[in-house]
């Protein structure tokens, strides 16, 4: 397959290279999600035992790895256009993209949002969410 630029590159290439920029999302997210339940069940677990010292630290370490982890969603996502351009150059029929755009990406991003500020302020005030119980020591 020739295309306007004329280098060769076949329909498989290009679907590869689609496929594999839909996967580095997927992947970016699916950290996000491992990250983000680790930090709950730790504060779950631990949270009113740690000092606010090691709360604030611990929120702060989350949210930098929240903010790269976004970041290199973002960015990745931001390859999808470039990706249906090369298919658009050959003639190839692009297949629908997931990317960072349209319902799937929206509400990833409101997920990332509210799972990211609910992570931080359960790590933050453990209490917040604690359910009262009758007596019993969780310890």
């Amino acid at each position: 397959m020739q295309g306007a630029a004329g280098g060769e590159i076949a329909e498989v290439q290009l679907l590869q290279l689609f496929l594999e920029v839909n996967s580095d999302i997927d992947t970016q997210f699916q950290v996000w999600v491992s990250i983000t339940f680790a930090v709950l069940v730790a504060s779950f677990v631990a949270g009113h035992r740690l000092s606010r010292f090691a709360r604030t630290g611990l929120v702060a370490l989350y949210l930098c790895a929240a903010a790269v982890l976004l970041i290199r969603y973002l960015r990745a996502g931001a390859l999808i256009p470039y990706v249906h351009d090369l298919y658009a150059l050959y003639d190839v029929v692009a297949p629908p993209g997931v990317g960072v755009s349209g319902p799937a990406g929206l509400l990833r991003m409101v997920l990332f949002t509210l799972g990211s500020v609910v992570a931080s302020l359960s790590v933050l005030f453990p209490r917040m969410g604690k359910l009262r119980d009758s007596g019993t020591d969780d310890a």
